[in-house]
């Protein structure tokens, strides 16, 4: 038992880290890449006590940690560890090492996976992050919205709710740097969480 809760307390520290060394590293590029436009209007600061569920938009690979390039290292340090439900079959590739160590857990499969892993690690001192529409999606054509997040949201009633919208502009020149727009707000109150499409309204509806 003291083994098993020694390993768990090491995997917290190694994701902990391994995703703020990823966002960093992130930051770093975007300077170089891109012209940053971040926007934070949450209510209240992050309370890494409080059970957190975030719900975002998925347009590419570095999502995961560009979407928490847009916090303060003070905000990064108290919202970490998080944990990225990532597609199966991506998170079982060649990749699997940095995607778990950048927090990203299977969505299929045996142990803690999808649902059960999200809502466990909400429980467990993670924030659980979750891309409801499971894919990367052109802002411009939407896809089918699955209900993960709903049924996370049921088993977590008292969880809060933060809402991510994320952008990158399509670069039209090699050396030019496109917006990347990062977007973080508390879910409106007339949002319903029974409504995973309602909860995607609510994130594109954000960049108006």
């Amino acid at each position: 038992m003291k083994k098993q809760k020694l390993m768990k307390k090491v995997e917290w520290v190694y994701i902990r880290w391994g995703g703020i060394f990823s966002v960093q590293l992130i930051k770093f590029w975007t300077k170089i890449h891109r012209s940053t436009q971040y926007d934070i209007q949450l209510s209240r600061p992050i309370d890494k006590h409080e059970v957190t569920i975030i719900a975002s938009n998925h347009q590419t690979l570095l999502d995961p940690p560009a979407v928490f390039s847009a916090l303060s290292f003070s905000e990064l340090k108290d919202i970490s560890p998080v944990k990225f439900m990532t597609w199966h079959k991506y998170y079982n590739s060649i990749y699997k090492l940095p995607l778990y160590t950048t927090g990203c857990f299977p969505s299929h499969g045996n142990g803690l996976t999808g649902v059960d892993g999200a809502v466990y690690f909400a429980k467990n001192n993670y924030r659980s992050f979750i891309f409801p529409e499971g894919k990367r999606t052109d802002k411009n054509d939407r896809k089918k919205v699955y209900d993960g997040i709903v049924e996370v949201l049921k088993q977590q009633p008292e969880a809060r709710l933060i809402l991510v919208y994320i952008d990158w502009e399509k670069r039209l020149k090699i050396f030019s740097r496109p917006p990347l727009v990062i977007k973080f707000f508390d879910a409106p109150v007339h949002v319903d969480k029974t409504n995973s499409t309602s909860i995607m309204n609510a994130i594109y509806g954000s960049k108006k």
